[in-house]
This record gives structure tokens, C-alpha cells and sequence, in this order.
């Protein structure tokens, strides 16, 4: 029946399916555009949503895991330095306003500027350049770790955990080591010098960067008091109390939890700790030694012309006190008084412990220059000084951690170089050189005034 209508109103069987598919159209359209509204919106709403998150992924994700520095293959993150980082400004900033309350006028003044500095950069860490020395210091720190095996070094749980409460104590909490001695000889050398020619004390100086601690004046008609004796709970339990503020107050200012401070700031300082005394242990109390003197140069020429001048007949000690950089040898003759392996640069022991007595050798150059080397006397068995013992215990840490860096592998990434090392460094006097003389000042003549006698009839002069 449809087919038959359809047959016979051709024409207004279309017209009406065309009124109709129009009425659906527009009805379709204004759905389409509404679904392309909220795409639309979805979109835009999903991009800023993206955006924002992708940048909160590279702020606190990203960034702090990019690796600054591996150290033997070992990664330092970002993360990591800005802990550190934060931590240096926090005790700069106390150790400078310190300083600042201490002092008065003008030095109040720079230390107060100081310490404003510093907190202005504890606001900027994640956006300021990289410090290099905090990194080189977060370095030594990884590789004392990495390589105090070696020495036979090892830490515990518990004994990091009773270090770190002992630095929050005002007495002792951990058994202390036992000091290490010196050979009968050296000390009755030292006894000898200190009895002829008592040292004064220098009047100490404050340093950038350190907390001047009082002295104690004693009064001669006061007899001294005794140090109350605190018992080890109740000392204990007064570090952990103020370890506690400490984390409170600073630590997580810095960012850093009590495991972050752990693992960063006190595995290495107790580590260093017990390197230190191991090197120390293994320095011998007596060893080989030469008396020798040297004529420091600035250039390979100025020394091979000073080598050539001696070969020619010139006087070592002269040449030493005309020509010689080093201004606390030359006055002497360039006497570097006795030195054992390991108190100069390895290049020159090298050259040094080569020489029979009044041989001359060189140039040999080092990082303070080049040197003429000429041994006087050679011992096989002396006692060190005191002095040098001291000197050898105190470098045998730096001198490990450069023998450590050399041997490792250290990449450092974003860009960042190791800070340059000077070429060349102020040379320092063995601890054994004789002192500079003092020169004598010579007394000034002061000219006699002529008498003049007045006549007692003399007219006075107008």
C-alpha cells in the first residue's frame, strides 16, 4: 500500500522526507556542536592539567633525581646537594650572626651583612647555580665512605647512632681514644727546645665561618672548681633532648630528615674520623731522613741558570738568600732542616733521597715551582720531631683523600667542571726549617745638640 502512495504523490512523498531530514539535521547539528563545546572544554581543561602536572613532575620529580656528580659510580642527585647546601647556609647563618652579636662597629657590621646574605641565598638553593665546593666537599665525603675498607674501617647501626648523640652532649658519651705518643728521643728534644725558648701564646684571632669559644681566666687566689660529674643516662638523655630541637629547628629547615642527616653528615664524619686515626697510626715515630736545602724558582730557566751557577763554583747558601722565591728558607740559606719521606711532593723526595751528602740535584719542579735540592747530612734511623709528627698526622688525611680522587672515577654532569686547581701553590716551610732570623735593627744615631752659651749681657734674639 506505501509503494502504490508512494507511486502515485511522487513528488510530495519527497518534499515531506526533505521538510523531515532537514528537522533532523538541525537537531543533529546543535548535538554535534554541543559534544564539540565539551570536547572542546575537555581539552583545554586536560592540557592545563597536563601542563601543570608535567611541570610539577619535572619541579619535584625530575629535578631532584638528575644526577650532579657519580662518584665510582655512585650518584649524587640534586636532591641530595640541596640538602646539603641548605645545611651549610643554616650553620653559616648562625656562626655569622654569632660573630656579628660578638663583635662591635664596623665588623659587627660585615658579619651581620654576611649572615643577611646567606639567608637570602637559603631562599634561592633550587634556582641558584650549583656551588662546586659543596659538592666537592659531599665527594670526599662519598669517597672516605667507599674506600675506608681498605683500611679496614668499617660503621655500625649502633655506633652511628651513639655518634650522632654525642655530638648534641657537653661531656663525653663515647670511650675516648687513646693519644698517640711520640719516641723518647723526639720528646727530649722538645722538652730542651721549650725550656731554652718558651713559645707566647698567640692572641687568638676570629675567623669567618668560626664560633670563638670564651677562655676561662683563672685567678691565681681561687682555687679551681670542680667539673660536676654528670651521669651517663642523665647526659645521654639531655643530648637526645637537644638533638631533638636540633632536628625541630634546623634539620627541617634544610630538609633533611634525622635518617638524611645520618646519612649524609654523620657516616662521614665518623668515618673521617677513624681514617684519620688509622693514617695516623701508620706514620712511624722514627724513619730515614735527610737535612737538606733547596733554592726555589719560579721558572725551568731561572733554575737550570741557579744549577749552573753552583756546578760553576757559586755558594749553594748564597745563591739560596740572592735568588730563592721562598721567603722562610732563604734568609737561611734555603735549609729545609731534616725531613722523612712524605713531609715534600713526591717529586721531590724523589730527587732528594737520591743524594749522598753534599750532592746537589734539580731542577725538579712541584707545585710551588722548581727546585734546586742539595742534602747536607743523611740519617737512616732518626726520631721525628714532635713537630713533624704533628704536621704529618694533620696533612695524612688530605694527602689520602688526593691519592683516593686520583684513582677514581668522577663524572660530573649538567654541564659542571671540578674547580681548577692552582698551578702553582705558596710553598710552607717543613715544620723542622730553622726559624727566619729576626732582623737586628740597627740604633739610630741621634746627632748631638750644640751648647750655646749666652752672654749674660747678650741681647736677646727678637
Amino acid at each position: 500500500m506505501l509503494e502504490w502512495v508512494r507511486r502515485l504523490f511522487p513528488r510530495r512523498w519527497g518534499n515531506r522526507r526533505a521538510r523531515t531530514h532537514r528537522r533532523v539535521s538541525r537537531r543533529e547539528r546543535e548535538r554535534v556542536q554541543e559534544r564539540a563545546a565539551v570536547i572542546g572544554v575537555s581539552v583545554v581543561l586536560l592540557l592545563v592539567a597536563g601542563l601543570l602536572g608535567g611541570g610539577a613532575i619535572y619541579q619535584y620529580w625530575y629535578l631532584p633525581r638528575q644526577v650532579v656528580v657519580d662518584v665510582n659510580g655512585e650518584p649524587i642527585t640534586r636532591a641530595d646537594y640541596w640538602k646539603m647546601r641548605r645545611l651549610e647556609l643554616l650553620n653559616q647563618i648562625s656562626q655569622y650572626q654569632q660573630l656579628a652579636d660578638l663583635m662591635s662597629g664596623q665588623q659587627s657590621v660585615q658579619y651581620q651583612q654576611l649572615a643577611d646574605q646567606a639567608r637570602q641565598q637559603l631562599t634561592t638553593v633550587e634556582r641558584d647555580p650549583i656551588n662546586q665546593a659543596t659538592v666537592g666537599q659531599m665527594i670526599d665525603d662519598r669517597l672516605v665512605l667507599q674506600r675506608m675498607g681498605q683500611l679496614g674501617v668499617a660503621l655500625d647501626e649502633r655506633e652511628v647512632e651513639d655518634y650522632t648523640v654525642s655530638l648534641f652532649s657537653s661531656v663525653p658519651l663515647l670511650t675516648p681514644t687513646p693519644t698517640l705518643g711520640i719516641d723518647p728521643t723526639a720528646a727530649a728534644w722538645a722538652t730542651a727546645t721549650a725550656a731554652v725558648t718558651p713559645t707566647p701564646l698567640p692572641t687568638p684571632t676570629p675567623e669567618l665561618g668560626v664560633t670563638p669559644t670564651p677562655q676561662a681566666t683563672s685567678t691565681p687566689s681561687e682555687s679551681p672548681t670542680p667539673t660536676p660529674t654528670v651521669p651517663p643516662e642523665e647526659a645521654r638523655a639531655t643530648a637526645t633532648a637537644l638533638m631533638g630541637e636540633y632536628q625541630k629547628n634546623v634539620l627541617e629547615q634544610a630538609g633533611l630528615s634525622l635518617a638524611d642527616f645520618q646519612r649524609l653528615v654523620v657516616q662521614p664524619m665518623l668515618a673521617r674520623e677513624k681514617v684519620q686515626r688509622v693514617l695516623e697510626e701508620q706514620i712511624p715515630l722514627r724513619a730515614e731522613q735527610i737535612h737538606a736545602a733547596h733554592i726555589l724558582l719560579a721558572t725551568r730557566e731561572a733554575a737550570e741558570q741557579a744549577l749552573a751557577d753552583i756546578q760553576g763554583g757559586a755558594d749553594f747558601a748564597t745563591i739560596a738568600r740572592e735568588r730563592s722565591i721562598d721567603s722562610d728558607t732563604a734568609p737561611n740559606g734555603g735549609d729545609l732542616g731534616w725531613l722523612p719521606r712524605g713531609s715534600m711532593p713526591s717529586a721531590f723526595d724523589e730527587v732528594a733521597f737520591a743524594l749522598a751528602p753534599g750532592e746537589v740535584g734539580g731542577p725538579v719542579q712541584t707545585q710551588y715551582g722548581w727546585h734546586i735540592v742539595k742534602v747536607l747530612e743523611r740519617d737512616p734511623d732518626r726520631p721525628l720531631s714532635e713537630r713533624m709528627l704533628q704536621a704529618l698526622r694533620g696533612q695524612a688525611l688530605s694527602r689520602w683523600l688526593d691519592e683516593q680522587r686520583r684513582t677514581s672515577t668522577i663524572r660530573w654532569h649538567l654541564g659542571l667542571t671540578p674547580l681548577p686547581t692552582p698551578a702553582v701553590q705558596p710553598f710552607v716551610a717543613p715544620p723542622d726549617a730553622p726559624p727566619t732570623p729576626t732582623p737586628t735593627p740597627t740604633p739610630t744615631t741621634v746627632p748631638e745638640t750644640p751648647t750655646v752659651e749666652v752672654s749674660p749681657t747678650a741681647t736677646p734674639l727678637p
